[in-house]
């Protein structure tokens, strides 16, 4: 008889390489730390091949892990929306989710009033976070779909495209001469913030942090008042910006990529997930 993927074993693999614990892992899937760990074996016997690395800390993914985890993703989704189509309903209950503080104000006006209006009952909660802080609270269960922002490959999440972050000013800001660049940048976790800090150091760019903020909008505040350079994706560059700042020398930042996180053993998220993935555009 041929080997056959079961997809019990296989929520359980994801689970723990979620939250990369056995107890939490198994908190999730609701059965003991014991089954979990007799599941892991059960898969890793299965393919043939060690598909985690034990350490004090907990578990890290082989690579044959990583192999497996990126093969099985869309399959187990897939199986889950499948799943969710045959029992076609509108969404009700609670259901809670996370983006990226910049992306708020677009997803509360343009999409939000008609997922409501298409679903009276749904209980909707929206954390507007940096992504370091979604990809957290997604880890620990705290919210059950994040649209994350990387400036790397994520091993889970449906990646939704690419994004150019670049640098601008006001169209009255003059660069400072032999004065460090003056810089508005939201809080750690802000993968923007991370890439510009680490590209100006790399390319010897004089500089200091005029402004630092876990608001998307006093950031933006600081540059349309021509005090500091900032960043801002390509496509959301308005009126009164620019990206050629006289007398900077600033060097291309790096294409990140948008990621959509979601429960996979959570039907309404599911539901969501495809919602969100159809509807909202950065």
């Amino acid at each position: 008889m041929s080997k056959q993927l079961n997809i019990d074993l296989l929520r359980t693999f994801h689970a723990v390489a979620r939250f990369r614990r056995f107890n939490e892992a198994a908190n999730h899937v609701h059965r003991s730390a014991s089954t979990v760990t007799t599941q892991i074996h059960k898969l890793e016997s299965l393919v043939g091949q060690r598909l985690f690395s034990r350490n004090n800390q907990g578990v890290e993914l082989t690579m044959y892990g990583k192999k497996l985890l990126s093969e099985t993703t869309d399959f187990l989704k897939s199986h889950d929306r499948l799943l969710a189509s045959l029992t076609p309903q509108r969404m009700q209950g609670k259901i809670r989710l996370g983006l990226p503080d910049s992306y708020a104000p677009a997803f509360m006006r343009d999409f939000l009033p008609m997922l409501i209006a298409d679903n009276p009952l749904l209980e909707l909660e929206v954390e507007a976070r940096s992504s370091g802080e979604l990809f957290t609270m997604f880890s620990r269960e705290q919210i059950d779909l994040a649209m994350i922002v990387s400036a790397h490959p994520l091993e889970q999440g449906e990646r939704l495209g690419s994004i150019q972050p670049v640098w601008i000013a006001s169209e009255r800001f003059k660069a400072p001469e032999q004065a460090p660049l003056p810089i508005a940048v939201q809080l750690t976790g802000c993968p923007y913030r991370a890439s510009a800090i680490q590209t100006l150091k790399e390319h010897g760019v004089y500089y200091r942090i005029l402004l630092e903020s876990a608001s998307s909008t006093a950031v933006e505040a600081a540059i349309m008042c021509g005090l500091a350079v900032g960043m801002i994706e390509e496509s959301r560059i308005t009126t009164g910006l620019t990206q050629h700042i006289p007398g900077a020398q600033l060097p291309e930042l790096p294409l990140h990529q948008i990621y959509l996180l979601s429960d996979s053993g959570n039907h309404l998220a599911l539901h969501l997930h495809e919602q969100v993935k159809k509807g909202f555009s950065v």
